[in-house]
């Protein structure tokens, strides 16, 4: 269960940016997390709720934005949306090439925070 701690981190910079801007309350945060990340989305929800209770985040909406895992072919140069469960196997649609990049779905930060 990695979600605690980087729900942890996550509180932490919501914090500190919220004291820097002279916020009162925390209204919602909003996370991006790629597909790969391995997030288990309610995990981190009741993480959040019980990492940033008595604090001005107590009452914060979180949402989570779930990026897809797209890789594109550098042989042909062909985007993909590809799926989790078949990322140890994947292949280029179009060409069939095993020589992917990865386009998006490892990301994770901060999209923006809501204040008061």
């Amino acid at each position: 269960m990695h979600e605690m701690a980087i729900t942890e981190s996550v509180v932490e910079i919501v914090l500190k940016h919220a004291d820097v801007a002279g916020a009162k309350k925390v209204v919602q945060v909003r996370l991006k997390i790629g597909e790969i990340r391995d997030i288990i989305h309610d995990m981190m929800e009741k993480c959040f709720r019980y990492i940033a209770r008595g604090t001005i985040a107590d009452e914060a909406q979180l949402e989570i934005i779930k990026v897809p895992l797209v890789v594109r072919c550098t042989a042909c140069g062909q985007a993909n949306r590809e799926y989790i469960s078949n990322y140890a196997n994947m292949t280029c649609h179009h060409c069939g090439s095993h020589e992917l990049e990865l386009v998006s779905g490892n990301e994770f930060f901060i999209e923006d925070i809501k204040i008061l």
